[in-house]
C-alpha cells in the first residue's frame, strides 16, 4: 500500500515539473502563447457556436408581437376576467372553509365558484385557441393563456362538488 502512495506521489511531482518547464518555455521571448489544455489537433466542436444564449433561449413565453394591441382589454375578456376573478375568490374562500371543517360553506361558495369560472372558462376558450392558431408566438397571446390556467387551476379544486 505504502509503494502505491510513494509511486502516485513520484508520477505527481514529475507532471508538475513537466508542466514548470512548458510554462518556461512559454514565457520565452518569440514564443507562440498557447491556452491551456489545447493542442494542434482540430477541435471536434469547432463548428459549434459558442455564443452565450440569449435571455428568451427556452423560453415558452412567445417573442413576436403579431397580435393586435389591447387584447386584454377587449369586452369579452374584461368580462370573462371579473367572472373569473370573483370565482377564484369564492374557490379561495371555500378551500379554507373546507381546511377549518365546515362543509357547508365549502359547498355553497364552492358551487358559486365553480359556476363562475366555468362560464369564464366557456367563454374564452374559443377566442383564445383561435388567437393561438393565428398568432402562435405572441406575448399577449401566451400571457392571456397562462392567466387562463391559473382559472383552471381553480377550477379543478372544486370541480368534484356538482
Amino acid at each position: 500500500m505504502a509503494a502505491l502512495i510513494g509511486g502516485v506521489l513520484v508520477v505527481a511531482v514529475l507532471q508538475n515539473k513537466d508542466k514548470e518547464k512548458k510554462a518556461a518555455a512559454a514565457a520565452a521571448p518569440g514564443a507562440a502563447v498557447q491556452p491551456a489544455g489545447e493542442s494542434d489537433a482540430p477541435s471536434p466542436f469547432a463548428d459549434r457556436n459558442n455564443d452565450p444564449p440569449t435571455s428568451r433561449s427556452g423560453s415558452k413565453m412567445g417573442t413576436e408581437n403579431t397580435a393586435p394591441e389591447g387584447l386584454a382589454e377587449t369586452a369579452l375578456w374584461a368580462d370573462s376576467k371579473v367572472m373569473a376573478d370573483e370565482g377564484m375568490k369564492l374557490v379561495k374562500e371555500a378551500v379554507a372553509a373546507r381546511k377549518k371543517g365546515d362543509e357547508d360553506t365549502y359547498r355553497t361558495k364552492g358551487l358559486e365558484g365553480y359556476e363562475l369560472l366555468d362560464q369564464a372558462l366557456m367563454n374564452t376558450g374559443d377566442w383564445l385557441f383561435e388567437l393561438q392558431q393565428e398568432h402562435p408566438n405572441d406575448s399577449q397571446v401566451s400571457r392571456i393563456g397562462r392567466h387562463r390556467e391559473r382559472w383552471g387551476n381553480a377550477y379543478k379544486k372544486v370541480r368534484k362538488i356538482k
